[in-house]
């Protein structure tokens, strides 16, 4: 069985309820770490999940949300005694970052650290982690990961931050799984062109042109308390939609 932990399902603002973005995949033990934001391994520890079984962690972007929950995770496994390789797959600003924590460098956490482009991906006989580009400001990516045991299958993508764009539809294209964000609704539309992010109607625009099976919306902004009017403007033209939350957890038979 896979199960897949939305950590945190907030935007680049943290309230109570929706911690800054960090997803989990978990396949039978291992779990694969989908950005870190602040408070994600609170939500680890709400959630059951050990640090120590954290086998790749693979980083959208070097924007603060995403990141900042990963250095006191890796202080988090040192403190549990981790002798097992970490593998980080993180665009290069992320780099240095982690490499601080790496055996030999700045702070020696007892474990060893591997960083791997997004390019280069990420492959296990369980599954495969590979990168494509988003829309976003600076460099950012999404992450499509494939999971195969023997003739079943089960595929998803994470997009990070982007606003709507062709690199995703062509990556994510037929996937089970599409995890988009979703940070503005179309009243707001002007916003996301600014800051190239993504409206609900845009996103599930992304899951329909992909032909992905269901599509799932992250990264809500605080204003939006009530995730009804997301999940209506989303459903004008894709019906398999959910608006993720804090601790959400799906179950995937395979």
């Amino acid at each position: 069985m896979i199960k897949l932990y939305f950590l945190g399902s907030g935007g680049s603002v943290p309230t109570a309820k929706r911690f800054a973005p960090s997803i989990a995949l978990v396949v039978d033990s291992d779990i694969y770490l989908f950005d870190c934001g602040e408070g994600s391994q609170i939500r680890m520890y709400e959630a059951g999940l050990s640090p120590v079984k954290v086998r790749v962690v693979s980083i959208t972007h070097s924007h603060g949300d995403h990141i900042y929950g990963l250095p006191p995770l890796l202080e988090s496994m040192g403190s549990h005694d981790r002798s097992s390789e970490l593998m980080v797959v993180a665009p290069k600003d992320v780099w240095e970052l982690v490499s601080r924590y790496n055996v030999g460098g700045e702070r020696d956490q007892g474990f060893p650290i591997r960083i791997l482009s997004p390019e280069e991906g990420y492959v296990d006989l369980k599954l495969s982690i590979k990168g494509f580009r988003t829309c976003h400001l600076g460099e950012s990516w999404g992450y499509r990961v494939d999971v195969s045991r023997g003739k079943k299958s089960f595929s998803l993508c994470y997009t990070g931050d982007t606003e709507p764009c062709s690199s995703v539809i062509d990556s994510c294209r037929g996937v089970d799984l599409l995890i988009h964000e979703s940070t503005y609704v179309e009243s707001e539309s002007r916003e996301a062109l600014e800051y190239k992010h993504s409206t609900a109607l845009g996103a599930a625009i992304v899951a329909r042109d992909a032909g992905v099976g269901e599509l799932y919306l992250v990264h809500i902004s605080p204003r939006y308390r009530d995730p009804t009017g997301i999940l209506a403007e989303a459903r004008r033209v894709f019906d398999r939609v959910r608006v993720a939350h804090d601790l959400m957890v799906t179950y995937i038979m395979l």
